[in-house]
């Protein structure tokens, strides 16, 4: 009687994992953001506000299995606000879609030196959006935070005058500061905490050692996720 029982289990774990297994994940669609009214969904020029429609319109238009996992690529421009990203991934988790590839696309048109009039617009997007935000709730990317500070750095007196000054609170114009004791820190349980030590990452089992610790609070976007660092020192 066991070995029928043991076979038996040895048989739906097989054909549960064949099952898994023939579960593929197709993307559906390619969803292009190009600024904050216009996206571009299989070559159509469809509007930010129309996104949740073209969706289910591509999803009718397909004639997907049981097993196909359907999913969606989001394309977007370093100009495109944060909040017009937010507004399309909510559209698309409206539909039947919950899987979505989010790109973003690199700094364009910028050796470093030159600083055009499409370089200038990812300059005045970043700052507007950070800008928009409260101070607890500006977070950075290390790309677009290098970005700014080069474009600062390398616009002429005139660009300068005519575009948004850069903000006084952003961590290379003014480091964020060394407060409290690691013992003090109130955490918030919607976030992701990571502590630093010279350099080195510290496990859970070792904060006991620095209680007593002071700590810089870094708000950092890390693989689209808002990670707050504790960077520990003994000052």
């Amino acid at each position: 009687m066991k070995s029928i029982f043991l076979l038996l289990t040895i048989f739906l774990c097989s054909a549960a994992l064949k099952a898994q297994d023939n579960n593929k994940i197709e993307t559906i669609a390619i969803i292009e953001i190009l600024n904050d009214t216009l996206t571009v969904i299989d070559q159509d020029t469809v509007p930010l506000s129309s996104v949740y429609k073209k969706v289910n319109q591509v999803l009718e238009a397909n004639d997907l299995s049981n097993n196909i996992f359907p999913s969606i690529t989001l394309i977007t421009n370093p100009s495109v606000t944060e909040n017009s990203i937010e507004n399309i991934k909510y559209q698309i988790r409206s539909t039947p879609i919950q899987l979505i590839n989010l790109q973003r696309k690199i700094i364009t048109n910028y050796d470093g030196v030159e600083i055009n009039q499409n370089v200038l617009d990812q300059y005045n997007a970043l700052i507007n959006y950070w800008n928009s935000l409260t101070p607890d709730n500006r977070f950075y990317r290390e790309t677009d935070l290098k970005f700014v500070q080069s474009v600062a750095l390398n616009m002429s007196l005139n660009q300068r005058i005519r575009n948004k000054k850069l903000p006084g609170y952003l961590p290379f114009v003014k480091e964020e500061a060394i407060v409290g004791k690691l013992s003090m820190l109130e955490k918030k349980s919607d976030l992701d905490y990571k502590y630093i030590y010279d350099k080195d990452t510290l496990h859970a089992n070792q904060l006991a050692s620095f209680e007593d610790y002071s700590y810089r609070l870094k708000r950092r976007i890390i693989d689209e996720e808002k990670i707050i660092i504790i960077e520990l020192s003994k000052n």
